[in-house]
């Protein structure tokens, strides 16, 4: 069945968003013209979308911002149409409260993305859900495990999907391990991954970074999830203690409010298994690493009781030379943004792009009545809000940690009424600093 186009509203208008970025580096290499936007507009012209509004708080950028658009998307792929109404007005320096003139004009069951700086988005998030708007949010979706419990209770309440953008789930190569850990390789016992980004993307990021949000939250994240939803029912996040390497980002930046941005951190996190084993991770993220053959290097190390898995994201066994860019490791599969051969958007496999579209298509089936929210919850293919409260928690624990001299953080889960039995699928319901 084809189903009607939805409308959309994209909150935040940066890189992610329109690959619109106002600093000397630009746009980060494996998204030149942006991920939303871009994608969008393809499904626009497949019929999947119908209006576009684009909502940011400065409003004096949107006519870059609709530049930028029109030269990397419109002006460079065939039949792509960028037509959208664009908030605040172009004369508006900043207005933090956009978003609700923007949610005027979307009608119930629209879609809306938000990529915008990490402690903005509950705000943003939760006067959607409670316009009835579907949400999928950019990761870390909130800092603190009582905001995630509270956007939880309102999707439900209201009826509406809300889900975190892990696109790492819909790489084949991350869903096959996933698969993979569920099936062949026994309890869990140590997992261990690395992701880090060169320090020129401070630059585009010096607005937020340290402030309101971290580097932990910003890539640890991904990996975090990729290994939650692995061992999802059979294992669960206890305790949580964070370290930090500083010096580098502080350097570079120099912020004039004093704050300190750390360079690395690294979450170490306890997990009890329901066989009563105990696993342990490690998950490192840092964004002082130089230029290299790609932006994110990134790879894990899952190992259970009956094997292991190693994945590398960052290398494809796919490289290219140029006279212009020199040496790179290409990885087309996240998203592919050299045209077609009939000059069209050719990149609708990539999973950034099919991260996007999932969520568009479980949000048609809400609408349509062909499936309940809860139904796309336990197909465990999207990031719903009631399944990754374990991620926030494991975040805000690690945060927790740093600013109190590294001293460790319990997650705490419902009181089982038998001290006994730990029940594996409950979400995390608060922390409690050691």
């Amino acid at each position: 069945a084809t189903m009607p186009p939805i409308d959309v509203l994209m909150v935040g208008a940066g890189e992610y968003t329109t690959g619109c970025v106002f600093t000397e580096a630009g746009a980060a290499p494996d998204k030149p013209a942006g991920v939303v936007a871009i994608s969008f507009a393809d499904m626009r012209r497949r019929g999947l979308v119908g209006e576009m509004v684009l909502c940011d708080a400065v409003g004096t950028r949107m006519p870059a911002v609709r530049e930028t658009m029109q030269r990397k998307i419109g002006d460079v792929y065939k039949d792509m149409d960028l037509t959208m109404t664009t908030l605040p007005a172009d004369d508006v320096p900043f207005d933090a409260n956009a978003y609700k003139e923007a949610i005027k004009l979307m009608k119930k069951g629209s879609v809306v993305t938000i990529f915008t700086p990490d402690d903005t988005h509950f705000a943003i998030a939760m006067a959607c859900l409670e316009a009835g708007l579907h949400v999928l949010c950019a990761k870390p979706v909130v800092k603190k495990l009582e905001d995630h419990l509270s956007l939880a209770a309102a999707a439900k309440k209201h009826g509406v999907l809300c889900a975190v953008e892990y696109h790492k789930r819909f790489d084949p190569i991350y869903a096959d391990a996933r698969d993979r850990i569920k099936r062949e390789l026994g309890s869990f016992s140590f997992f261990a991954s690395t992701m880090t980004q060169p320090k020129a993307q401070l630059d585009t990021f010096k607005g937020w970074a340290g402030k309101s949000s971290d580097i932990s939250y910003y890539l640890n994240s991904h990996h975090m999830d990729v290994h939650a939803w692995s061992v999802r029912g059979a294992s669960r996040p206890e305790r949580v203690t964070a370290f930090a390497a500083s010096g580098a980002a502080n350097a570079r930046l120099a912020p004039i409010d004093g704050r300190e941005i750390e360079d690395t951190i690294v979450l170490m996190v306890e997990w009890r298994n329901k066989d009563g084993s105990r696993g342990v991770a490690n998950y490192t993220a840092s964004w002082i690493a130089p230029r290299a053959d790609c932006h994110t290097q990134q790879y894990f190390h899952y190992m259970g009781h009956r094997g292991e898995i190693r994945a590398d994201q960052a290398h494809r066994g796919y490289a290219m030379a140029t006279d212009a860019s020199g040496y790179a490791s290409l990885n087309p599969l996240y998203m592919k943004y050299t045209p077609g051969a009939d000059g069209g958007f050719a990149g609708q496999r990539g999973y950034g792009y099919r991260s996007i579209e999932a969520f568009l298509e479980a949000a048609a089936e809400v609408n349509e009545g062909d499936a309940r929210v809860e139904d796309i919850s336990r197909r465990d293919v999207l990031a719903t809000i009631d399944t990754t409260a374990r991620v926030t928690a494991m975040l805000e624990a690690g945060r927790v940690s740093l600013d109190n001299a590294s001293r460790a953080v319990t997650i705490e889960y419902p009181n089982a009424t038998d001290p006994n039995v730990v029940d594996f699928d409950a979400e995390p319901v608060g922390i409690r600093l050691e």
